[in-house]
């Protein structure tokens, strides 16, 4: 088993109270959590802390962590090519120091493409397992605390207890009982689950898209639930669910209506409404209407999906995109929308052929 062994600093130790808390440098991308990890500075490079620093993706849904060759190449000043894994030493995010994180190297720049912003590496949910850890959705920030979370009482703290040391939660699904991974790192994610033929939806299951799962992409198929799920007094009015071939998982559209903190030693989380009162009701289903696949520093069209209107404004399963709304695909940023601004279009940048031309695709709902 892999120990990511993260500490205060000799600053902050000498300051430890059991309710003093401490934030952990973040940056949110679309629903994901972003924490720079700074490695100290070696022999022949520079000290500047902008080439030392890697940033990481924290995710509840990762029992391990990986790096980029390339990033620890970058930041170590090594070659790595060849090795499974190295140990990262002496290194820093913010009040907390890491004596020894053992990591999984792989390569990254397919996430990095999709997500549209570069990727070093994927942080496991045990990262932090020392202390009581919050996912703050609502001032986008990662807090550190000491201490223990009480027993479960079903209203406002819940057992994780599943396989290996992911969190699992239990949730009813239309009079369904179904135990799902608590996952961060599916941030555009609703309901993930196995067979949505078992539950009533309003409509018939349709093609929604694809997502990326390190090096293969999983078509996915949802439809909105002709009923309630719930889990203890937190209520999902008819959620969109979409289907996962293997483990089932509560994704970022629902974690983003609350604050989260896991007490990942006692197996526990305390989930907190930050959204209002009242049932949550996930708004539709609004795409392109394009299956992307990573290539490069391009997304290529793997196929087109039924209902959009991107086979009418021009687009074809092989075409590579390069641009975003002028914006180069790897590097698009993280601005996201207000679901009440939603945009009517993306403008596109197609090469085929060795030809490019802007394509304006219109966006349509694929689930109401």
């Amino acid at each position: 088993m892999l120990f990511a062994f993260f500490i205060l600093s000799p600053a902050q130790a000498q300051q430890v109270g059991q309710d003093e808390t401490w934030l952990v440098p973040t940056e949110m991308c679309r629903d994901y959590f972003f924490v720079p990890i700074v490695v100290s500075a070696q022999p022949g490079r520079p000290d500047d802390e902008g080439g030392r620093t890697l940033w990481m993706l924290y995710d509840t849904g990762a029992s391990a962590t990986f790096v980029d060759p390339d990033s620890i190449e970058r930041v170590a000043n090594m070659t790595v090519r060849g090795a499974d894994r190295v140990n990262i030493q002496n290194a820093q995010t913010g009040p907390v120091a890491i004596n020894r994180m053992p990591v999984r190297l792989s390569d990254l720049d397919h996430l990095s493409v999709g997500l549209g912003r570069e990727i070093d590496g994927i942080l496991a949910v045990d990262a932090f397992d020392d202390f009581l850890l919050t996912l703050d959705y609502e001032n986008g920030a990662l807090r550190l605390t000491r201490g223990a979370l009480p027993r479960p009482d079903g209203v406002s703290v819940f057992s994780t207890r599943g396989p290996g040391v992911r969190p699992f939660l239990t949730v009813d699904i239309a009079g369904r009982s179904r135990r799902v991974l608590i996952d961060s790192g599916a941030a555009g994610a609703p309901l993930a689950l196995n067979r949505l033929d078992r539950y009533p939806l309003a409509e018939p299951a349709r093609p929604i898209g694809a997502s990326i799962r390190f090096s293969r992409i999983e078509y996915r198929e949802g439809g909105r639930l002709d009923g309630e799920a719930r889990f203890g007094p937190f209520v999902l009015n008819a959620p969109l669910m979409e289907e996962v071939p293997e483990t089932e998982l509560l994704g970022g559209m629902i974690m983003r209506h609350f604050n989260w903190t896991f007490d990942l030693e006692n197996e526990r989380v305390r989930i907190e409404r930050i959204t209002g009162d009242g049932p949550i009701r996930l708004p539709p289903e609004t795409t392109h209407g394009l299956a992307l696949r990573p290539e490069g520093g391009a997304l290529v069209v793997q196929a087109v999906l039924p209902g959009s209107r991107a086979a009418e404004a021009g687009l074809a399963a092989g075409d590579v995109l390069t641009h975003f709304d002028g914006r180069p695909v790897a590097n698009r940023g993280c601005q996201t929308s207000d679901a009440d601004e939603t945009p009517d279009s993306l403008t596109v940048t197609r090469v085929r052929d060795g030809e490019a031309v802007d394509v304006i695709v219109p966006l349509v709902t694929l689930v109401e």
